[in-house]
């Protein structure tokens, strides 16, 4: 392929130790990945300059008249606004041909140093992934102006949008909406948002946790509400002990009142009880012994009598502490 003949044009003459640079950029979607390069990283202006002067030979290929940059421009077209990068391999199995041997495919290029489109978290994005998100939400937005009620599938297929039903609804997931495939074909004046959990990794088929119902209850109500009168609006049934613990311990929420909890977002001051919750108390007690301390332990020496099982959820449900062992706890480092 000509277009890839022109890319490796430049990439060929990618030293070892230039590369340990750049994949920093070309492995970003991969947190995880080639972390043992870390050891083998130039000094930060180094490795800049190194960035820099790869992206800038790389956008000058592009800039010339020839087979890569009309492949770029072909490229764009296809995905624009959005397609799964999966999709996009499927169709061009040219971009996944390795142009920095051993494996560094010809997409990684074009997406981190060639800016002919974006991708993150599977999702392939032009110009970029918030163009993308932006122009999804104006399409949303489209639905309740009409003058009568449309079909979403609809009014994303006239924006441009190439995605199946499937992908649609994982897209739409992506940008904090909830519709199954049926719905997109039901002619409707908005989408449900979804409530972003601080855990998306723990939600289960059952729908939305407790946190996440509370979460979109402030959110309607716009003002601080009372735990009673939460559980009083709540569709399903919930002890009350356990979700005052959930609560207090989720970053989402601050309590401004006794037992009265708000956004963390609306950044109103937090009630200064005495003596904290005793989340804030099992922290500061394994901080001060400089190490794990076991449930019965913490419970123990609060100030504040609790039970053993709501002190339980409410250590598991924080995300300052890690249980290091059964019914041992431990502050949470950064790194």
């Amino acid at each position: 392929m000509e277009a890839l003949a022109e890319l490796r044009a430049v990439t060929d003459g990618v030293t070892y130790g230039e590369l340990a640079a750049l994949r920093r950029r070309l492995w970003a979607d991969e947190d995880d990945a080639y972390r043992w390069f870390g050891q083998y990283l130039p000094a930060p202006e180094r490795r800049n300059a190194i960035e820099a002067g790869f992206e800038e030979r790389i956008r000058a290929a592009l800039a010339r008249q020839g087979a890569l940059r009309r492949w770029a421009q072909e490229l764009r077209a296809e995905i624009a606004p959005v397609l799964p990068l999966a999709r996009l391999l499927d169709r061009q199995p040219a971009l996944d041909y390795p142009v920095i041997a051993p494996n560094v495919s010809a997409w990684r290029v074009l997406a981190r140093f060639g800016g002919v489109f974006q991708v993150d978290h599977g999702w392939a994005a032009v110009p970029d992934l918030p163009t993308a998100v932006a122009t999804t939400r104006d399409a949303i937005a489209a639905l309740g102006e009409a003058l009568r009620a449309e079909a979403p599938a609809e009014v994303f297929a006239r924006r441009g949008f190439s995605l199946t039903d499937e992908e649609l609804v994982g897209w739409l997931a992506h940008c904090g909406y909830r519709v199954t495939e049926h719905e997109l074909h039901q002619p409707r004046r908005t989408l449900h948002r979804a409530v972003e959990r601080i855990s998306p990794g723990r939600r289960t088929t059952r729908g939305p946790t407790a946190t996440d119902l509370v979460a979109e209850l402030l959110a309607q109500a716009g003002k601080p509400l009372h735990l009673d009168e939460l559980l009083r609006r709540m569709d399903r049934s919930y002890s009350r002990g356990p979700l005052y613990n959930r609560l207090n311990a989720d970053s989402r929420f601050v309590r401004v009142a006794p037992s009265t909890f708000a956004l963390e977002s609306w950044h109103i001051e937090p009630y200064a009880e005495r003596g904290g919750s005793s989340t804030e108390n099992a922290v500061r007690l394994i901080e001060t012994e400089g190490r794990p301390l076991h449930l019965d332990e913490i419970r123990a020496r609060l100030t504040r009598p609790i039970t053993r099982e709501g002190l339980r959820n409410a250590l598991n449900a924080t995300d300052r502490l890690v249980r290091v062992a059964p019914s041992t706890y431990d502050v949470r480092r950064s790194g």
